[in-house]
């Protein structure tokens, strides 16, 4: 299994669970995994690099400065891109949301 299909089945779950209750409850958060693997993605993409990271603010919608200072080292020299999330609900219905 690949790091990124590791990312995508027990992480993300996880991440969600975790971003969910930092909203709630106004906790700011920082996180970041590096999946990249050697090759090449399913498009012919480079996949040497691909950084996963989410930032939140507090409740207030204050950043926490440290955690901004450390997301933008984390992003330095890395484009901005598109991503796409697939979340499965306990229902079996899923929603896909954009992030562009």
């Amino acid at each position: 299994m690949n790091k990124e299909k590791v990312y995508d089945d027990q992480i993300s779950p996880l991440m969600q669970q975790i971003i969910g209750i930092c909203k709630d409850q106004g906790i700011a958060m920082v996180a970041s995994f590096d999946i990249a693997h050697d090759g090449q993605g399913p498009n012919g993409e480079d996949c040497t690099s691909l950084v996963c990271s989410s930032l939140l603010p507090d409740g207030d919608g204050e950043p926490n400065q440290l955690f901004t200072q450390a997301h933008a080292l984390i992003r330095r020299g890395r484009r901005p891109s598109p991503m796409m999330i697939t979340t499965e609900h306990g229902d079996g219905s899923k929603t896909m949301t954009a992030i562009i």
